[in-house]
C-alpha cells in the first residue's frame, strides 16, 4: 500500500531540493575590471585623505584651545601665553588668539600687553562689546571705578558674561578699598551661583588673614588646594600663611610650586627668601636674592633679607654695600637702622653705629603700635581717612612700603579728598621711580589748595 506524504513534508522535501542545487546553478558576478578597481579606490583615497588631515588639525586646534582654557581658569596665565604661543605658529595670529592673550596679561597686571592686545583683537575685528568687557573688568580690579555696584551690573548684563572672570575682579577690587562687607555680600552671592568655585575658599582665606586668624586662612587655602590642585593663585596665599605661621617647610614648598608658573613674581620671591633665612640657609638666599640685587629688581624688603644673612656670617661690609642704598631712600626705616647700626658698631664707625641706632629706636614706638592700629581699623573703630593715613605712614616708612601703600590707598577710598595721604603716595612714587604717578597724585595737591 503506497504511503501518504503530507503536503508539509512534500514542501520540506521541495525545499530540501531547491536548497541542494549546486553552485553552478547560480548564475556568477561578472568580476570587476582592474581599472575600475582602481577608480574606486582613487576616489575613496580623496574623500578620506582630506577628512584624516581635516580632522588631524581640528583635533589639535580643539586640544590647544581646551588646554588654553584650562589655564586661564586656573590663572596659570604665563603658561596659558605659550599654549597660545604654540597655537598661533600653526593658525598665524587671530582675533581669538589676541583677544585670549588680553585677558591672561590682564590677569597678571601687566597693563601695557593687555592694552596692546586688546587693540590687536580690535583691528582683527573680535567682538567691541567684549573687549570693553575686559577693559571694564580691569578697572574694577584696580578700584578705577566710582562705584563697584553699578561696574558689576554693567559687566554682568554684558553679552557671555563669565562669573568666574567677573567674581576675582570685584573682590580684588572691594579688598583694594577695605570694604569688607561688600566683600562677604558678593561671596555670598557668588557661592550660590558656583558652590565649587575655587575662588570662595581663595578669598576666605584672605579674609581670615586680614583679621590676623592664619590658622583658619592655612585650612581654607588647604582646602582649595585639595579640591583644586592646579589653581595657581592659592599656592602664593598659602606660602605667606606658612610664613606668617613659622611653618618655613611648608612655606617654601607652596611658594615654589607658585614661582613654577610666576617666577617674576617679586613679592613671592621675598616670601620664599624670608623662609629660607628663617631655616639657616643662607647659601641658598644669596644664589636666590643677588643676581636681582645686581639687575637692579630687588625690593626694600629682598635687600633686608640680604643683609640678615649677611649679619648671620659676620660681613659687616656687605650688610653695608648691599643697606645702605635703602636708608638713603628710606631713612626712618627702623629694619634698616637697626641691622646698619650693627655693622657699623662691629666696624669700629662709631658716629654712623650711633646715627642709624637713634633712628631705630625714635621709630620703635610706632613699630610697635601697628597690630593694635590694624586691629582697631578692621574691628571697624576709628574707621577714618585720618587713621588710615596714620598706619600707612608708619608703615610706608617705618616697616612695609607695600603694607603702608595699601593703607594709604585706603584712606583715599574712604575720603579722596585727604591731602595727607595723596602726599604720602607723592613720596612713595618718586623714590619707587614712577613719576607719572607721583605726578597724578601732586596736580590733584595743586588743584585742591589752588595753586598751579
Amino acid at each position: 500500500m503506497p504511503s501518504i506524504v503530507s503536503p508539509t513534508a512534500m514542501y520540506m522535501q521541495g525545499a530540501v531540493e531547491v536548497n541542494s542545487l549546486d553552485d553552478h546553478d547560480v548564475p556568477p558576478k561578472p568580476p570587476l575590471k582592474p581599472s575600475w578597481v582602481k577608480l574606486r579606490l582613487s576616489i575613496l583615497l580623496m574623500i578620506l585623505v582630506p577628512l584624516s588631515i581635516f580632522g588631524y588639525f581640528q583635533n589639535r586646534y580643539t586640544t590647544a584651545q581646551l588646554k588654553i582654557s584650562k589655564a586661564l581658569t586656573n590663572w596659570d596665565n604665563r603658561q596659558a601665553v605659550l599654549e597660545i604661543k604654540e597655537l598661533e605658529k600653526r593658525t598665524g595670529l587671530t582675533s581669538e588668539t589676541a583677544f585670549l592673550r588680553s585677558r591672561a596679561y590682564r590677569h597678571l597686571g601687566d597693563d601695557i600687553a593687555f592694552a596692546q592686545f586688546s587693540e590687536i583683537a580690535k583691528q582683527l575685528g573680535y567682538p567691541d562689546a567684549k573687549l570693553q568687557s575686559e577693559k571694564l573688568l580691569r578697572e574694577i580690579q584696580l578700584g578705577n571705578v566710582p562705584d563697584i555696584e553699578s561696574s558689576l551690573a554693567t559687566s554682568m548684563a554684558a553679552p557671555d558674561a563669565e562669573l568666574s572672570e567677573i567674581g576675582p575682579a570685584v573682590i580684588y577690587g572691594l579688598l583694594g578699598r577695605l570694604d569688607f562687607g561688600g566683600v562677604n555680600q558678593f561671596l555670598a552671592f557668588w557661592s550660590e551661583q558656583e558652590p565649587q568655585s575655587p575662588w570662595l575658599p581663595f578669598f576666605q582665606g584672605m579674609l581670615q588673614i586680614a583679621n590676623r586668624d592664619t590658622a583658619a586662612s592655612i585650612e581654607s587655602f588647604e582646602a582649595c588646594v585639595r579640591e583644586n590642585p592646579d589653581f595657581i593663585p592659592v599656592y602664593a596665599q598659602l606660602g605667606a600663611a606658612y610664613s606668617k605661621a613659622r611653618d618655613f617647610e611648608n612655606a617654601i614648598t607652596a611658594t615654589r610650586r607658585y614661582l613654577e608658573s610666576n617666577p617674576a613674581d617679586l613679592e613671592s620671591v621675598a616670601v620664599l627668601a624670608n623662609s629660607l633665612v628663617s631655616l639657616d640657609r643662607g647659601d641658598e638666599v644669596v644664589a636666590l636674592l643677588l643676581p636681582l640685587i645686581e639687575s637692579g629688581r630687588a625690593t626694600v624688603d629682598m635687600k633686608l633679607i640680604l643683609g640678615r644673612v649677611y649679619i648671620a656670617r659676620e660681613q659687616w661690609t656687605n650688610v653695608v654695600d648691599t643697606l645702605s642704598s635703602v636708608a638713603a631712600v628710606w631713612p626712618e626705616d627702623v629694619r634698616t637702622a637697626n641691622l646698619l647700626s650693627q655693622a657699623h658698631q662691629a666696624l669700629g664707625n662709631e658716629a654712623e653705629a650711633e646715627r642709624f641706632a637713634t633712628i631705630a629706636e625714635a621709630g620703635q614706638p610706632d613699630v610697635q603700635s601697628i597690630d593694635q592700629r590694624v586691629s582697631r581699623l578692621l574691628g571697624g573703630v576709628d574707621n577714618t581717612a585720618e587713621k588710615h593715613y596714620e598706619l600707612g605712614h608708619i608703615l610706608l616708612h617705618k616697616q612695609s612700603r607695600e603694607e603702608g601703600l595699601q593703607w594709604l590707598s585706603s584712606a583715599l577710598a574712604v575720603d579722596e579728598t585727604y591731602l595727607p595721604a595723596h602726599e604720602d603716595l607723592v613720596i612713595y612714587f618718586n623714590r619707587t621711580n614712577q613719576p607719572e604717578l607721583a605726578a597724578r597724585h601732586q596736580r590733584y595737591i595743586n588743584r585742591r589748595r589752588g595753586t598751579q
